[in-house]
């Protein structure tokens, strides 16, 4: 095999953001709303990533439910609209379609907070 013959793919997301919709109620002067949503959404979303790849689908579920609604409470709509497409595709067991949006969802995620996070960081 010729190494000119293989491609690599590096899939890249555009994201939106909206207004965080919480009201700003802030525990520590120093701590953002932004940066309170991140940590919540990293911890979800590894946890989903971890019930995908043992199987968890039940437990997959519920993570999915609290990770929409965290999204729509940041902000992250397309966090939100991911998140709902593997919640459908949970039932139907679609194995091959549910990891490649599993991986989507991921990567939509990451690429979410990190957005978010840089927006947060350049008000301060």
């Amino acid at each position: 095999m010729y190494l000119q013959n293989v491609v690599v793919l590096c899939p890249k997301e555009a994201v939106s953001l909206e207004p965080l919709s919480v009201a700003a109620s802030r525990a520590e002067p120093g701590v953002s709303l932004a940066e309170d949503a991140v940590e919540e959404m990293v911890v979800c979303l590894a946890a989903i990533e971890a019930a995908w790849t043992v199987g968890e689908f039940s437990r997959m579920a519920g993570l999915l439910a609290s990770l929409h609604d965290q999204a729509m409470r940041a902000g992250l709509p397309d966090v939100v609209d991911v998140s709902e497409k593997v919640e459908r595709l949970l039932t139907s067991r679609d194995e091959v379609a549910l990891a490649a949006v599993v991986a989507r969802l991921i990567r939509v995620g990451e690429t979410s907070l990190a957005t978010l996070l840089e927006i947060s960081y350049r008000q301060n």
